[in-house]
């Protein structure tokens, strides 16, 4: 089960090899919303997002119980960290990925020395499908993602661990959310440590299976694939990040793709931060004109910043990618 245990075992298993990434206050936000704004700029991780934390937690894990090869599925961050985390350790990784995965994730999968398969499927859930039977087929123990504790504990709990401690007086957490494996483990260890902060969850819009889970009151697994800047966040929930995110989240904000974009150009012309579509949707929440804040400080969690040249020239010039 997921536990401030397990979060404190994550973070100490995985210092030293992962960056304690930078807080940093966005004057240009503060103005804009009335409140302190910070970022977390896990853009600025090893491997390029927040993936590496649980990559590494849940391949040093496997390698203590004999393990040796394992297989996951990833739209290609978590791939990414688990392809770093298995070079680190000496281990190899499988890692299945949709049809239509960013060039520079894959590239980074391939040069880390991962074996990397696509799937003739563009949508994450169809090729998480395919990758689980592969998986079995070819005898490979396959590491989820997102729906697994030990990957909430490090991708989640550790990033919210460092943001609290350096930023006690935080009265909102805003967090991207895709399948929950980031957001309900910030959201589990925010609300064990401090219960009145907010904890805001940002989806895209043509795919918001967290909004339909809590409609539902369980976990949807799978969603219509779509295209989109923020394939991050494409796809199903989790069946145990539901159970954990459920009772622990205060709003979800749906982000539209023109807000994904105008977020992006936004974060590059004040911030000269190159950042991918799965990050800006929290950039995004933030500038709504009628975006419901605080009195406090926020801290938005700035997730990656894995995309390829040829997208974000597309982006600043307004083309579809």
């Amino acid at each position: 089960m997921l536990s401030l245990p397990l979060i404190l075992e994550a973070a100490s298993s995985i210092h030293g090899a992962i960056r304690r990434t930078p807080l940093e206050e966005s004057p240009i936000l503060s103005e804009l919303v009335g409140v302190p704004v910070w970022l977390k700029l896990e853009n600025e991780q090893i491997t390029g997002s927040f993936k590496a934390r649980g990559a590494l937690f849940s391949l040093l894990k496997a390698k203590e119980e004999g393990l040796s090869h394992v297989a996951t599925c990833s739209a290609g961050n978590h791939g990414k960290g688990v392809a770093w985390a298995a070079s680190r350790l000496g281990m190899t990784a499988t890692i299945f990925v949709p049809s239509g995965v960013d060039s520079t994730k894959y590239a980074g999968m391939v040069g880390s020395g991962a074996d990397v398969r696509k799937s003739e499927f563009p949508g994450y859930d169809d090729t998480e499908r395919w990758a689980k039977n592969e998986s079995i087929r070819l005898k490979i123990p396959f590491i989820s993602a997102f729906d697994d504790y030990r990957v909430m504990a490090a991708n989640g709990g550790t990033v919210a661990m460092e943001i609290f401690e350096e930023l006690p007086s935080l009265e909102m957490l805003v967090l991207p959310v895709g399948g929950g494996g980031l957001s309900a483990g910030a959201a589990f260890f925010m609300k064990e440590k401090k219960p009145d902060c907010q904890v805001v969850v940002c989806q895209h819009e043509g795919s918001p299976a967290f909004q339909r889970s809590i409609e539902a009151g369980k976990p949807v697994l799978e969603m219509p694939a779509i295209e989109t800047l923020a394939s991050g966040l494409e796809g199903g929930f989790g069946r145990l990040t539901f159970e954990v995110l459920k009772e622990r989240y205060d709003r979800i904000e749906l982000i539209s793709e023109a807000e994904i974009r105008k977020a992006m150009v936004w974060t590059i012309e004040n911030h000269q931060l190159i950042i991918e579509g799965s990050s800006a949707v929290t950039i995004a929440a933030c500038l709504r004109p009628d975006f419901d804040k605080p009195r406090g400080p926020i801290v938005l969690v700035v997730s990656g910043r894995n995309v390829a040249a040829a997208t974000i020239v597309q982006v600043l010039h307004g083309d579809r990618f």
